[in-house]
């Protein structure tokens, strides 16, 4: 049985670990905890039946399938015209615990946009998460505690800005002087960015991060080709070798982050 699908039993054991027990017996019976943070959930390329895009569907049958965990930055554009079948998608992932959905910003950038969302005026910045923020509670009922720019830096004004939406708890990389709890860049699923190359993940994952508490892997499964979606398979299921736990951005901020 994958370790993966023994939450909360594992969770359970890492909570009654005894202090006094040796180093070498805690760190055998403290999994690794993984975060999959996967960008840019959309309803574009929704396909027949299917709300979301044929990729965006394939990974998320294989989180549940494999009892995995994960969050998806959702972008608050995609939350303004109404669209029944993509908010029954996500509300249902959110309230099965599967996914937890997090404030990945509000524009649809574009190439030609001199900069993202995040690297200008407070105002600007304020707009842009208050938006996404109340679409997600009003269209579905859904408070988002995480948050991480969509294609955008952040800058001095970014940590101001969060300062006016108390229930953002965590921060994707940046800013770093967030009050909010900063999930580390350490690895990212894709080298380079949009390609899951299993040989480069194992070694930077070797080089790195196999020290690592917790590792929040970055990822964009709508940019998947088969090849590519291969190279993830992989990641994960070494992953899962090595006995690491898949756990949502909340769960590691309530039980293990210490807040």
């Amino acid at each position: 049985m994958k370790l993966a699908s023994l939450w909360p039993a594992a969770v359970v054991a890492m909570c009654l670990t005894s202090p006094a027990a040796s180093g070498a017996e805690s760190q055998q019976q403290t999994p690794q905890l993984i975060v999959l943070k996967l960008d840019d959930v959309t309803a574009q390329g929704a396909h027949g039946t299917c709300p979301v895009s044929p990729r965006w569907q394939r990974v998320t049958d294989f989180i549940e399938k494999n009892r995995l965990k994960a969050s998806y930055g959702l972008i608050g554009w995609s939350l303004e015209r109404d669209n029944p079948a993509y908010f029954a998608w996500i509300k249902t992932l959110h309230n099965q615990g599967t996914v937890e959905f997090w404030n990945h910003g509000y524009r649809d950038r574009r190439r030609e946009d001199p900069a993202g969302e995040f690297e200008g005026p407070l105002t600007e910045q304020k707009a842009a998460l208050e938006k996404t923020q109340r679409l997600a509670r009003e269209k579905l009922g859904i408070e988002l505690r995480a948050f991480g720019p969509h294609w955008s830096g952040t800058n001095r004004d970014t940590a101001k800005a969060l300062q006016d939406f108390p229930e953002i708890k965590m921060c994707f990389y940046d800013p770093k002087e967030a009050r909010q709890f900063v999930f580390e860049r350490v690895l990212v699923l894709e080298n380079p960015t949009f390609v899951p190359d299993f040989d480069k993940f194992q070694q930077l994952y070797e080089r790195n991060a196999s020290d690592k508490a917790c590792l929040a892997l970055q990822g964009h499964p709508n940019a998947w080709d088969d090849k590519r979606w291969e190279g993830f398979v992989k990641i994960i299921g070494f992953l899962q070798a090595k006995g690491c736990l898949f756990v949502t951005p909340s769960e590691y901020l309530a039980k293990f982050a210490g807040r």
